[in-house]
Order: C-alpha cells, then structure tokens, then sequence
C-alpha cells in the first residue's frame, strides 16, 4: 500500500527565464544572445516574502551548463536539495543562488571575454547581477555577493574576482583551471591526431562531427582543447576565428599562441599587481582540489597556494583524497564559508 506523506513546510523554488544580452550580440561564434539564468529561492524566501538574502553565482562546468546545475541526478544529491538540506540544518545560512548559462558549441564557458565567443564576463557582471538585484530578493552590492563554481566553473570563479574587482566578496574555486604546462600541453598533441584525419583542418573536423550521430569520449575532449582556443586565443584574422599553439601537422608548438594561454593561466596572472590586489579586496577566498585530479590541477592549484602565501593574500586551501569528478559534495564545506563571510540582512 502506498502512503503520502505531506510535509506543510515552504520547499524551495526553481525559477529559469531567458536574458536578452547586449554584450553577446553579433559575436563571431554565434552564440546566443538571448540567455538562460536558472535561481534557487530558498525557503526562506517563501516563507518572508519581504526579506532580502544575499546572492551566490554558481557556474557550471565544462560539459556542463547553469540550467542543468539544478536538475535531479541519479546516485548524487541535487545542488537545491543540497542547498536546502544545509540551511535546513543551520549549516548554511538562507541565500539565493543564480546559476548563469553561457554553454558554447564547444562545451562550455571559460566565462570570460573572448572576441570570438562574446564578453560571457561582461555577461554576468554588467547584465546578470543588475537583472538580478531588480527582480529578485536579494541584498544589493557586493558585500552580499559571492561566486563558486567547479573545474572551468571554478577558474571562471576566480578569473571574474581578477578581472572584475569589487564585483563579488567571496570567491570558491574547486578544481579550476590552473597550471597550464601541466593541464594543457601534454593533450595538444591528442588534438594534432584529431585534426589529422582531415588534413589538419578545424572547420573539416567540425563539419564532420556535426554530420555525426554521436559525439564520442574523445571528440569531447577535442572540443575542450578548440573551446579553450577560442578563448584564450581568438583571432579575427584566423579562418577559424581563433588560433592553436600547436601546428596540427608537425606538432611543433607555436610559443606565441602558447603564451596567450598561459596569459590565462590564474598562477601566471600572479605575478602582475592588479590582479594580486583585486584578490586582496576580497572578504574570503576558497580553493580546493582532489589531490589525484586528474587534469593535474591539484600541482597548479599548490603553485598558486604559494604565491598567495608569498604575497601575504588571506585565503584557505583544502587539499582532499580524490580525482576531479564528481566532487560536488565538497560544496557542503565551501558553501557554508561562503555564506559567512557575506552581509546578511539585520
């Protein structure tokens, strides 16, 4: 026999809308302007229509997207029952949660600017955070507004507290992007192997992966290494629109490309002062990795623990045994530090 149990308390609430972007529109890529944005209102939030909750930015990873962030998935705690369970238990204080979505044909978001791809920084910095404290019940300013996100989400966490001082008082970075030689070098050749097939060409490669039924393992993996060209390296004077580091026929890298990458790289940009001092400005900085990462990111996110040290910036580093997949449980740690060190309301 089946029984229905009710429970009379006020759950929480998925809200996605579409965002119609300036800074996206007439991008060479040819992603979409018009943007989903997927918010977690809490409990609380129902319960005191009044009330006003401080604000964390979650970013997905690559492969992934923001509206996907708050789906069911199976043998894993949601990222809302997850958020709910903490308040729940007086662990994580009430907030509300925006996921941005900035997906790209190539699988993801650097969630910076890129002339090729369209300003996704500017996106959530000039259009998503004032949509946001117009229409939803969240505290104003950036006291009360933190980022976190993992792998590219993470780097993406910690690029817009860089490059956009004063925007966010509170940054999570888990298992992001850092340490290029280590993360990326080692993997161009996989992408000379890939491009060989026709004749070196990205556009033949593309074309063909779209006429596909399937995208394999492999071709995701492929399509990061392009991703992360169109980033870090676009061009307008290119065929493609971006540049590789590497020839795809003789294997040889082209260190001028390379250094635009490593440009990228969060320990790289460590060592000019405007970067080092927007870190300073923030109230709390979180990083943590799996120290068997696979992507190596544990090694890069060690180089940057010691120049944060080096240059006397607060932050707290965890260092926990396991790879880069499926570490959202380490949100039940991040989360809650974040929410401490925002303003809350009274």
């Amino acid at each position: 026999m089946l029984t229905t149990i009710k429970d009379s308390r006020p759950r929480y609430r998925i809200v996605t809308e579409w965002v119609q972007s300036a800074v996206l529109q007439g991008n060479p890529a040819g992603v979409e302007s018009v943007r989903p944005v997927t918010v977690f209102l809490p409990a609380a939030s129902l319960e005191s229509p009044d009330r006003r909750f401080p604000v964390l930015y979650g970013l997905a990873p690559w492969t992934s997207a923001g509206r996907q962030q708050m789906d069911w998935e199976p043998f894993k705690e949601s990222l809302p029952n997850r958020l709910q369970r903490l308040m729940d238990a007086g662990a994580l204080k009430p907030c509300i949660v925006v996921c941005p979505d900035l997906f790209t044909e190539f699988g993801g978001s650097q969630y910076i600017n890129s002339s090729y791809l369209g300003r996704h920084a500017d996106h959530i910095v000039q259009e998503l955070i004032p949509h946001i404290e117009a229409n939803y019940p969240v505290l104003k300013g950036a006291a009360s507004r933190a980022v976190f996100g993992r792998s590219s989400g993470g780097f993406g966490a910690l690029r817009l507290a860089m490059d956009a001082p004063g925007s966010f008082a509170a940054v999570a970075c888990h298992s992001g992007d850092m340490g290029f030689d280590l993360l990326y070098r080692r993997d161009l050749v996989d992408l000379c192997y890939a491009l060989a097939r026709h004749s070196g060409s990205v556009s033949g490669y593309l074309n063909a992966l779209r006429k596909g039924p399937k995208i394999g393992g492999k071709d995701v993996h492929i399509l990061m290494l392009l991703g992360m060209a169109a980033s870090y390296s676009p061009d307008a004077t290119a065929p493609d629109g971006y540049r590789l580091p590497i020839d795809p026929m003789t294997g040889a890298l082209d260190e001028k490309i390379w250094q635009q990458w490593l440009a990228h790289d969060p320990v790289v940009r460590m060592e000019q002062s405007q970067y080092r001092e927007a870190l300073q400005q923030l109230r709390y900085l979180y990083l943590d990795c799996g120290n068997k990462d696979q992507y190596h990111l544990h090694f890069g996110m060690r180089q940057l623990k010691q120049k944060l040290q080096n240059q006397a910036i607060h932050h707290q580093v965890f260092e926990f045994d396991d790879n880069h997949s499926g570490t959202s449980y380490r949100y039940d740690v991040s989360l809650p530090l974040l929410s401490q060190a925002l303003v809350h309301e009274g």
